[in-house]
């Protein structure tokens, strides 16, 4: 009788302990389970450091009449303005004006950086064209292509800025033209093609 009771005690501790031990196994493999559920949701919602930035405008001293001292009404203002010139001869004066403020209107942040540079180097190579077609027409020659080159930077230059309004007055909601590193857009090295290697021929 007695080795009955020591039996049945045997196989009752051993049962208890074989079902202890697959619950610490469950509920590990649960706490791994949950652990890696919350990486992933981590690493997806995780903000790329690049994409990070912050308006360090210093609009002291701007004094330009209809324009609100911020980043966003200034760049709302340009992105609108910029359009109404159908004037291919008023193209790169409006474009210079526009980057002679970026003196009181900057940003911060890697890739924001990068488009708002786009932007100046857009400028730089219609000064460059501007100046191309002056030339040209001193000297009677065609200026034909000139313009038509003019014409396509100042699309271009219109259309960044149209992104780079989206990115700063609606977050980055809204219809781009996909020219901007801070979106990832399509386009960037389309347009970057364009910039690097014109600025290579100067």
């Amino acid at each position: 009788m007695k080795l009955v009771n020591v039996v049945l005690t045997g196989l009752l501790i051993s049962g208890l302990l074989t079902g202890c031990t697959e619950e610490d196994e469950t509920k590990g493999e649960q706490v791994k389970t949950e652990e890696t559920i919350i990486k992933q949701v981590e690493a997806e919602t995780a903000v790329n450091p690049s994409k990070i930035w912050k308006d360090v405008s210093t609009p002291e001293g701007f004094n330009n009449d209809g324009i609100e001292p911020t980043l966003e009404a200034w760049i709302a203002f340009h992105a609108q303005d910029i359009n109404k010139t159908t004037d291919v001869d008023d193209y790169y004066p409006r474009a210079d004006r526009l980057t002679k403020e970026m003196l009181y209107f900057r940003v911060q942040g890697e890739d924001l950086q990068k488009d708002f540079e786009n932007l100046n180097v857009l400028q730089i190579l219609m000064g460059h064209l501007d100046y191309v077609i002056s030339v040209e027409k001193q000297q009677g020659l065609d200026t034909a292509e000139s313009y038509g080159e003019l014409t396509k930077c100042f699309t271009y230059f219109t259309e960044l800025l149209h992104d780079l309004n989206v990115i700063i007055n609606n977050d980055g909601k809204g219809e781009t033209y996909g020219l901007t590193h801070q979106l990832d857009g399509s386009k960037v090295d389309e347009l970057e093609k364009l910039l690097y290697s014109e600025a290579g021929k100067e």
